[in-house]
């Protein structure tokens, strides 16, 4: 589920590096800001800053450890992968973020659980020899200004090694932004409720 909004411009020159546990706080903010407004992340958080902070935040926790989450210096931009045949989250992870994801979904948790359940079926469709894109955000400040278009290419030239990439978009406004990058859209799944996702594909 990804959310760049940041390559309308050329693509900056941004010093990138892996993240550590002290950029946790900002980099759920970012994250937080660069979802505001998806369509499918308001239908499954309440929408407002503070849930969406404290999900990606849950995510980041577990994440960040495993040294497959590139920012910016600045923590302006921020992307999160996972290597091939990693991408699936192991149960004992999923039960320390549980309390944090419920507390951020409150009522909407069977909508998010619902939908991470599909979009995890869906994963599973794919060859699996790939690297997995889970989530690229830019701050709203930063937005605009091509930080999304430098982390992918910081990726594809320090971090996938030529495999390919798998990821899903939740917005129908960044598919542009991923085939410029190589994406092709492999289709729009159907979904049992709420807004559409794509899934997508770069070789």
């Amino acid at each position: 589920m990804n959310d760049p909004r940041s390559s309308r411009r050329r693509p900056a020159i941004a010093t990138i590096g892996r993240a550590g546990s002290a950029d946790l706080p900002r980099l759920a903010r970012t994250l937080a800001e660069a979802f505001d407004g998806d369509p499918v992340w308001a239908w499954m958080l309440p929408d407002t800053q503070r849930s969406r902070e404290r999900l990606f935040g849950a995510l980041l926790r577990q994440a960040i450890p495993h040294g497959h989450v590139y920012a910016t210096h600045d923590g302006q931009a921020v992307a999160m992968w996972s290597p091939p045949h990693a991408w699936k989250v192991p149960t004992s992870a999923m039960l320390r973020a549980a309390l944090p994801i419920a507390v951020a979904a409150r009522a909407r948790l069977p909508r998010l659980l619902g939908r991470l359940g599909e979009i995890e079926r869906l994963h599973r469709l794919v060859p699996q020899n790939h690297w997995y894109l889970e989530f690229i955000g830019t701050s709203a400040a930063a937005r605009g200004a091509g930080l999304g278009s430098a982390l992918i290419n910081h990726a594809l030239e320090h971090v996938t090694g030529g495999l390919p990439i798998y990821l899903e978009s939740s917005n129908p406004r960044n598919l542009t932004f991923y085939q410029r990058h190589g994406f092709h859209v492999m289709g729009e799944p159907p979904m049992r409720f709420g807004p559409p996702q794509w899934t997508l594909w770069r070789d």
